[in-house]
């Protein structure tokens, strides 16, 4: 008697396990990464004219003297983001290549010191064949290939005191370099870097846990050492002590923040922008946005830092080559880094410093550098393979 029951095939599970561990696939970039960073990009191209309007024409005569310069940047920095994303990554492997960017990184740290122009008080910039340049921007970029190389390619080195000194060792010289700009919020950015590297590489709780006491109390003396930080840290504990000093940047940006509200008093609309807050077009542009588009629109901005981050996060956890999965990491960390710093300085949640807002604030080096670790992750994201388990497991830490 014949059954009308289908048998019932079942799949060859590891031959397709085989496959899905396989080579890596060719696949298109992330694009909702790069559509949200060039939205974010063009976003800030809008509000730094807003900002920038009546200090461009007081100092040159010209509205569109800072936001062209910003254009042609932005212009260069998407064909870069472009350009890097169809590069493998693995070609930062290469151990002659991170040397000499470590090498050249020391170098221009070291000429800015020497033959960098000093403004209000710091000297970062440097100035090669009439470009500017901020040379510690590259710092965290650069150190975070360099980690990921070493933890990748000598993975068992991370659990011993010497491997993990070796790390720490790669980062003391550029903060030194630093220090002496000075830059102390650059300072805190590698610090927490080279933490989260060294914490993702795996080493010992013992070894982290004894650095980042040694860390914060460094990070406290050199504070407290220099007078002017010691001002910034008494101006955020009680800003109305001294409105029209120390405190006077700080309370124009709050200033600014109240004036917008929840809807904003409306495009080009902005008070503070006359000449009344320092540095509205940099490192104080989200209180002009504040100002005129209101809490929301800054909610929403908020918004698409977080998703850019979370893309970021996701081709971490989505590529099985552990120096990608690392590097990826390591990006992702320095641009979620820089925004917390940047918004937590424009609303007094922490003291005051000099951080430009990704993508947004006014300045060509950070722009370009920024987008073009932007290309490294969308290089990432195109190489990835096709197996989803993370290169970086709970065991590892």
């Amino acid at each position: 008697m014949e059954s009308n029951v289908t048998p019932i095939k079942f799949r060859n599970t590891a031959n397709r396990r085989r496959r899905d561990n396989a080579a890596p696939s060719k696949q298109g970039m992330d694009f909702l990464l790069f559509f949200a960073v060039c939205a974010i990009s063009l976003f800030g191209i809008v509000m730094l004219f807003s900002a920038s309007y009546y200090k461009a024409l007081s100092e040159t005569g010209n509205v569109m003297s800072i936001v062209r310069n910003q254009i042609g940047y932005l212009v260069a920095g998407i064909l870069i983001m472009f350009f890097v994303s169809h590069f493998n990554y693995n070609i930062l492997r290469k151990k002659w290549l991170l040397i000499t960017a470590y090498l050249v990184m020391l170098g221009l740290l070291a000429a800015t010191l020497l033959w960098g122009r000093t403004v209000l008080g710091a000297r970062r910039w440097i100035y090669i064949a009439g470009i500017g340049m901020q040379p510690s921007e590259l710092v965290k970029f650069i150190l975070v290939v360099c980690m990921a190389y070493y933890i990748s390619t000598y993975p068992k080195r991370i659990g011993t005191l010497k491997g993990f000194s070796f790390l720490i060792a790669m980062a003391l010289p550029p903060i030194v370099l630093i220090y002496f700009q000075p830059n102390m919020s650059m300072i805190i950015i590698i610090v927490a870097l080279t933490a989260v590297m060294v914490f993702l590489g795996g080493a010992p709780w013992k070894y982290l846990g004894s650095v980042a006491g040694i860390g914060v109390a460094g990070i406290g003396v050199l504070t407290f050492v220099a007078g002017y930080r010691t001002d910034r840290i008494t101006a955020w504990i009680d800003p109305w002590k001294d409105p029209s000093g120390k405190a006077y940047q700080v309370i124009q940006s709050m200033y600014a923040f109240a004036n917008g509200g929840f809807l904003g008093q409306g495009f080009n609309n902005s008070r503070q922008k006359l000449l009344f807050l320092p540095e509205m077009e940099n490192d104080y542009i989200l209180a002009i946005i504040a100002e005129e588009l209101g809490f929301v629109c800054v909610a929403l901005l908020l918004a698409a830092y977080a998703f850019v981050i979370y893309r970021g996060i996701r081709i971490a956890l989505s590529v099985k080559d552990r120096f990608g999965s690392l590097t990826a990491f390591g990006i992702t960390c320095a641009i979620a880094f820089q925004v917390i710093v940047n918004v937590g300085v424009v609303t007094n949640a922490f003291p005051s410093t000099g951080q430009s807002l990704p993508f947004i604030s006014a300045g060509g080096s950070s722009l370009l550098v920024f987008m073009g670790a932007i290309g490294v992750l969308l290089s990432i994201s195109r190489n990835m393979k096709t197996s989803k388990t993370p290169a970086i497991k709970a065991t590892d830490n």
